[in-house]
């Protein structure tokens, strides 16, 4: 499995656009991180067209949410998935593209993003664009290997992209109870690389 982190993922001016942006979207509660996990969180989906397989509910798949049909939009989140899809997928179309949104006690649980068949093939990155975050406000993006040891954590920072492939289980961890913000995260993905 390869990761990478990349810092000021997006130029400055756009990574205010998407906040006054963000500010103004409504989220839906509900969302879990895996068909067993116990909690759930505020999330919205943008690309969730169901063109590979899948472990999603029926009602949560939209043929209609494609990524030709959010990038062709003027919103900063098509303009950056545009970006996204140019700079680190190969230009190619995205198959899932959702905003993921938690506070204190709305946690994750550990997940993969793509159905096995998947691993080694697929490809996610998620983006951090909440305009501050402390380390102390813990949040980290985790990923363990298959024998349930962690193999890498990545603390949380404004405007920070972290890209890996392979399929491996992953979660946001929780926040602290100190936290005064939401960890907000937008997640990109695609099951095949070629």
């Amino acid at each position: 499995m390869s990761l990478q982190v990349i810092d000021d993922a997006v130029p400055a001016a756009q990574f205010v656009q998407f906040q006054d942006w963000f500010a103004n979207l409504a989220m839906l509660p509900g969302w879990r991180a895996s068909k067993t996990a116990s909690g759930s969180f505020w999330h919205r989906n943008f690309v969730l067209s169901g063109i590979f397989n899948h472990h999603y509910s029926p009602g949560a798949v939209n043929p209609g949410m494609t990524h030709e049909a959010l990038i062709c939009q003027t919103h900063p989140l098509a303009q950056i998935a545009r970006q996204f899809s140019e700079q680190h997928f190969a230009g190619l179309a995205f198959s899932r593209v959702w905003i993921n949104v938690q506070g204190f006690g709305e946690d994750a649980a550990v997940h993969r993003d793509f159905e096995r068949e998947y691993d080694g093939r697929s490809r996610a990155a998620v983006w951090y664009p909440m305009p501050a975050w402390e380390l102390d406000w813990a949040g980290d993006f985790t990923v363990w290997n298959d024998a349930n040891e962690i193999v890498r954590s990545v603390a949380i920072k404004p405007n920070r992209l972290v890209i890996f492939d392979g399929n491996p289980p992953h979660a946001a961890r929780p926040l602290s109870r100190f936290a005064p913000e939401r960890r907000v995260s937008v997640a990109f993905g695609r099951e095949v690389m070629e």
